[in-house]
């Protein structure tokens, strides 16, 4: 068992570092002027930026042509922030002004080797020959033809001391770079402004203040509560089905395969997380488990495990592919049950809890012991209940006559392992705007799969390993009577009616804004319940999708400032806009404030990544959801992450009109 679970982690660590390489066209190396320096001290760090040939990138200065179109501009930072930052001007060698075909203006660019020096200041006492400091770097990487989507490098400051060859001859002395980046100055951000402390961070501390056990005690008591969040529901049929699937080959298993599978989730959720945010920064577990490419991988792996469970491996089809992987999944081994805990670890981060989110925030600070015991604590909490969901199958198989309906229970969830691949789908179109999964399409898909499963438990048509349906009993009938429900439940969401916690998974209100452009306001139509007195009645309210703008209008009318800090992909935050943000109570004082709604998980965007860096830098947090009020000289007043508790979210926007 040990053999095979080194495999894995050995496997899960070369494909995390070929995700975080795999479009890198560059080498670069960055050099400290001292090895040693004292908190307050001031100090430069000599970064080499060298492009493989045929590639460029854009210069440190935002460039738009006469109709407002530019490349993304190259922005340089230092981390963590705990312990280091920059301290005035960036002096970058002179860029090559070219003509640019693609945006038809001339642009300054870098090609082949460049140096840059970044003059910098410690916030505590640093030796490089211990400790991780990194030069971060976004930028778009192009052709002379084409470009690919800006990113985010981290880049490991060297414990070598760069020997100055007084490269200042080779600077641009010309270019003006300010100590705080340009994402953060489009932002709003002053940079007088301190950064400050989400509450739920806030919290985390003083508990972290009061010792160890208590810690570890209200860390397991986060992931009790995060077990109630849109994100982990669509694992339970997931579970179910897939070791419903391998009690029926390898009997006898069933509480090995549990273990394995909650160690499995343990250590992926612990160790991905806190590793990928050592090495890459804070929402570099974000960016994974939100990338397009690995959403579509995982819809393809539930279709997969879903025609499995239907028997489609026993047949005999064109391609060996399936039958091949059928084959791997169901030996003795281990490694599919590692990589069901992995995906499962996977999907739980696309809703960064507050806790999580503050235990990944601190690890790329420079912190480590206390949030891997906090991580531990809450993904073992986390993990129990499915524990039980995975020995369950092997338990009823047990049962006399189980063969028969074990098998329409495998048939079934196979159904709902497809509907539920449909949201992985939606997630990698909605992060590259493609426009092919609106609302009405994913319900017809899920609409169709209830559809399916009503008329399967009836017995009006088999599946291969099916025996046939002499009669139909109670307990079928009841179940078909709950799928038809369910179907004219989704029926009624084709026709606006609001879905309650279904409406989690579905596409955003604003999806046809949002796929149609990526940089305008936009307007939510919220739906206020039916009541006696106001039946049908609808209120639109206007939400900003530039902080600067908002916060502009917020001092014009002296209003609070409401900063909804959400995602594309982000389960919980459609959650609270679906069945939060409708509640006649929250509308009432919404229409007090000025509201601004900032995307952060679209990579290809770039106003999604300027707002996740203003979170990072202003709020410490990469929390999804977060809600911060603010004052309109931007003080803050208060913040609060995904809560179910409509009196809670009340109290805390009252905090803004007292």
């Amino acid at each position: 068992m040990v053999k095979y679970y080194l495999i894995f982690i050995l496997l899960l660590s070369n494909v995390l570092f070929a995700f975080s390489q795999s479009n890198k066209h560059f080498d670069a190396i960055a050099k400290p002027s001292k090895l040693a320096v004292k908190q307050g001290e001031a100090f430069e760090i000599e970064f080499t930026l060298n492009f493989k040939k045929g590639w460029h990138t854009y210069s440190l200065k935002e460039q738009v042509g006469s109709d407002g179109i530019g490349p993304s501009q190259t922005i340089i930072d230092v981390e963590p922030k705990a312990l280091i930052k920059l301290n005035g001007k960036i002096k970058a060698p002179k860029p090559i002004v070219k003509f640019d075909s693609g945006f038809s203006v001339k642009l300054e660019k870098y090609y082949g080797k460049n140096t840059f020096l970044l003059p910098v200041i410690a916030k505590k006492d640093i030796d490089f020959s211990k400790e991780k400091l990194f030069v971060t770097i976004d930028l778009q990487q192009c052709t002379e033809t084409s470009c690919l989507p800006p990113e985010f490098f981290k880049i490991p400051i060297s414990n070598e001391i760069f020997i100055s060859e007084n490269i200042q001859d080779k600077l641009d002395t010309n270019q003006v770079i300010a100590e705080e980046s340009t994402l953060t100055k489009n932002n709003g951000k002053d940079k007088n402004q301190e950064s400050v402390k989400t509450e739920s961070s806030t919290q985390i501390q003083s508990k972290i203040n009061e010792g160890l056990i208590p810690y570890l005690l209200f860390s397991m008591l986060m992931g009790l509560l995060a077990l109630f969040t849109p994100c982990v529901f669509p694992m339970v049929p997931i579970t179910v089905s897939f070791f419903t699937k391998r009690a029926e080959k390898h009997k006898g298993k069933g509480l090995r395969d549990s273990l394995i599978y909650t160690l499995g989730i343990i250590t992926t959720f612990t160790g991905i997380g806190l590793v990928l945010s050592l090495l890459f920064g804070a929402s570099a577990i974000q960016d994974f488990a939100t990338n397009p490419w690995l959403n579509i991988a995982i819809a393809v792996l539930f279709v997969v495990f879903a025609l499995n469970l239907f028997g489609a491996f026993e047949i005999q089809l064109p391609t060996g592919l399936l039958n091949k992987l059928n084959q791997k999944s169901q030996q003795g081994g281990i490694f599919s049950v590692l990589l069901m805990g992995l995906t499962f670890s996977l999907t739980s981060f696309t809703c960064t809890v507050p806790f999580v989110g503050n235990a990944i925030f601190a690890v790329s600070q420079g912190e480590w012991f206390y949030p891997v015991i906090g991580m531990m604590g809450f993904s073992l909490v986390f993990a129990i209940p499915f524990f039980f969901l995975a020995l369950f199958p092997s338990l009823m198989n047990k049962l006399p006559k189980a063969g028969g309906w074990m098998n329409n229970i495998k048939v079934v969830m196979g159904f709902l392992e497809i509907a539920f691949a449909i949201k992985f789908i939606s997630n990698a179109d909605l992060v590259w705007t493609l426009g092919i999964m609106p609302r009405d399409i994913f319900l017809a898909i899920w609409i169709g799969c209830s559809v399916l499963i009503t008329i399967y438990i009836l017995g009006l048509f088999r599946l291969p390993h099916d025996s046939p349906v002499q009669s139909v009993g109670s307990v079928r009938i009841i179940w078909a009577i709950i799928f038809a429900s369910i179907t004219f439940y989704l029926v009624g969401g084709l026709f606006g009616r609001p879905l309650g916690e279904l409406d989690a998974f579905l596409p955003p209100p604003d999806y046809n804004e949002l796929v149609g452009s990526t940089s305008s306001n936009a307007t939510i139509e919220v739906s206020k319940p039916e009541t006696n007195n106001n039946k049908g009645n609808k209120s639109e309210l206007f939400w900003y999708s530039d902080y600067k703008e908002a916060l502009e209008v917020a001092r014009k009318e002296n209003k609070p400032l409401f900063v909804d800090f959400t995602g594309v992909t982000c389960t919980n935050c459609r959650w609270m806009e679906i069945n939060m943000f409708t509640k006649n109570s929250v509308i009432e004082r919404f229409e007090k404030m000025v509201r601004v709604k900032l995307f952060t998980d679209r990579r290809t965007v770039e106003s999604d990544r300027k707002n996740k860096q203003m979170q990072q830098e202003r709020f410490n947090s990469i929390e999804l959801p977060l809600y911060v009020l603010l004052t309109p000289e931007e003080k803050l007043i208060g913040s609060l992450a995904f809560t179910r508790d409509e009196k809670e979210f009340i109290d805390f926007l009252d905090r803004a009109l007292k």
